[in-house]
């Protein structure tokens, strides 16, 4: 028995043995090409110079473009159209008259109550003046309602009767549709763990499918109070009002947008890919005499492509331009190209450089 146990403890210490010698190797072959890959020259194309820039961190959406108010005309009482001013195109104010019925039949009814409610006020009750005053009343709003006026000011859309048509009552028997006339809003769905971004009169582009060479101007107009759960899918609506106006927009155009989060100006920036974490800090590599040296720096704002860099390099310092490609030795001409901030494009950010 005793023979066993020394036997398995020498077993375990040639394990650890062997162990340790694996590690000292490896370690000394990593340092090696390490210390290979920082005393090898860099050539020109891996290499930019820092530059101080603009940078914006945006959401992205995507909705249809829809008047801030649309209204379905009709009337509440029936007859036949007496006047029509209803034209497709066609601007009206608030309280303009739109659609005229005839009005013989609910004029009548008016001077019949008006005069009941005369004569009850001279000799009848208290609950017949009431009774008449009622009867006038709505004598009264039937008369008005066969005058059709517009409920703001907008633009007539569809006009869907002439002059001697017999109309209905309700939603049924549109004569007419007219939306608000002013700048056009998007109604977009926000993902949850994006909606904490996005606040009140925050900026917007907005690129319309049907006008490509042309970007708008919006802000946000509404957020949701209530997030809306699709089928485990869960965002915030969210309403872009454009800043903006021209005929050139129609209701349902599509649109896409970027809502600006987040933006700093004349900042220090460089590429994501100059970026490497060296056991928990981030570093670049700087070029000094055309060799590269890790140089620790502190980060800000980034957009996904770019990062604002706080501490650490300034403009003018060369860095190279992807410091992890270069720390695992590879050098293919295809994946080193610049990446000089400004020189990207990609939905989600906006780089601008100085």
């Amino acid at each position: 028995m005793l023979m066993k146990n020394k036997r398995m403890i020498i077993m375990v210490f040639i394990i650890i043995g062997i162990t340790v010698a694996g590690f000292l190797v490896w370690k000394s072959r990593n340092n090696t090409t390490n210390s290979r890959q920082l005393n090898r020259e860099v050539a020109p194309r891996m290499v930019m110079t820092v530059e101080k820039g603009d940078i914006q961190k945006t959401i992205s959406a995507s909705g249809y473009l829809s008047p801030q108010q649309i209204k379905e005309l009709y009337f509440s009482v029936s007859g036949k159209v007496k006047v029509d001013f209803l034209q497709e195109g066609r601007k009206v104010k608030k309280g303009e008259i739109l659609v005229e019925l005839d009005d013989t039949k609910q004029e009548l009814e008016y001077i019949r109550a008006k005069k009941a409610y005369d004569l009850a006020v001279i000799n009848s009750s208290a609950r017949e003046i009431k009774e008449t005053e009622l009867t006038l009343k709505i004598a009264k709003e039937n008369l008005e309602a066969t005058t059709l006026r517009a409920p703001f000011d907008g633009i007539i859309t569809r006009d869907l009767v002439d002059v001697g048509d017999y109309v209905g009552i309700n939603e049924q028997n549109t004569v007419g549709t007219i939306i608000a006339d002013g700048p056009y809003e998007i109604k977009v769905n926000i993902s949850e763990n994006e909606s904490q971004q996005v606040v009140i009169d925050q900026k917007a582009r907005i690129s319309v499918e049907a006008i490509p060479n042309r970007k708008f101007e919006g802000r946000v107009k509404e957020i949701a109070l209530q997030a809306v759960n699709n089928n485990g899918v869960v965002t915030l609506p969210v309403k872009i009002i454009l800043t903006e106006e021209t005929e050139l927009l129609k209701p349902e155009f599509s649109a896409d947008l970027e809502i600006i989060v987040d933006e700093v100006k004349d900042q220090v920036l460089v590429p994501i890919t100059a970026l490497i974490n060296n056991r928990g800090q981030e570093q670049v590599m700087k070029i000094v005499d055309k060799k590269p040296v890790p140089t620790p720096v502190k980060t800000g704002l980034s957009n996904g492509f770019n990062v604002v860099i706080l501490e650490g390099v300034q403009p003018g310092d060369e860095i190279l331009i992807n410091a992890h490609q270069f720390a695992s030795g590879k050098t293919d001409n295809n994946n080193t190209q610049s990446s000089r901030p400004g020189t990207r494009t990609g939905p989600g950010f906006m780089i601008r450089g100085r």
